[in-house]
């Protein structure tokens, strides 16, 4: 069973929009723990292992199925240990909607572990900002169609959002203040 007196805030949206650099001062700010993307985690190790340099390996629905739970697994594991809020850069929601941009279409289990997080607020920072290649992003073509999906798909579920947008150093601000709001909302407060 989830700690619900730790408040999860998942950081949501299209690949190099700041997301990871947002999840690691919002952990600072509000000392607490934070979770990273399994799903870079295993994409990272997937192209490292592949024998040809430069292939782009294909994805299977199981490693989605994989990813999913075990983003949920370490987002429950971080609750224990995080002060007041837990910090999750993506989620499994986030997952299934990646499953849909590379198969074109929802998978049923994937859907199903995502609809059991836990999401208090969703902070979607908006691609406003420069495209930055990693050498492991899908690519800047598809940034609107992921934000336009996932702002989509958050307000039919119905669960808070806050657009973040603007340049870098405008954005930490933002999140900071949506995420005080969300604390005094609950009877918590920052410090």
């Amino acid at each position: 069973m989830a700690d619900r007196t730790i408040l999860r805030v998942v950081l949501i949206g299209a690949e190099s929009v700041g997301k990871t650099t947002l999840c690691e001062q919002l952990a600072a700010h509000y000392a607490t723990a934070w979770v990273a993307e399994y799903g870079r985690e295993h994409w990272e190790r997937k192209i490292a292992a592949q024998d040809v340099p430069g292939e782009i390996p294909a994805w299977t629905g199981d490693e989605f199925i994989h990813i999913a739970e075990e983003q949920q697994r370490r987002e429950n594991e971080a609750a224990t240990r995080a002060n007041r809020v837990l910090i999750c850069d993506t989620n499994a929601f986030a997952t299934a909607t990646w499953f849909e941009r590379y198969a074109g279409m929802r998978n049923a289990q994937v859907d199903a572990i995502g609809a059991r997080d836990i999401v208090d607020l969703y902070l979607i920072p908006s691609p406003d900002v420069p495209f930055v290649q990693d050498g492991v992003r899908d690519g800047e073509k598809i940034r609107d169609w992921m934000h336009t999906r996932f702002l989509e798909l958050i307000c039919a579920d119905g669960t808070p959002l806050v657009l973040i947008t603007g340049p870098y150093d405008t954005r930490l601000a933002q999140a900071t203040a949506a995420i005080d709001r969300l604390l005094a909302q609950h009877g918590a407060t920052h410090g």
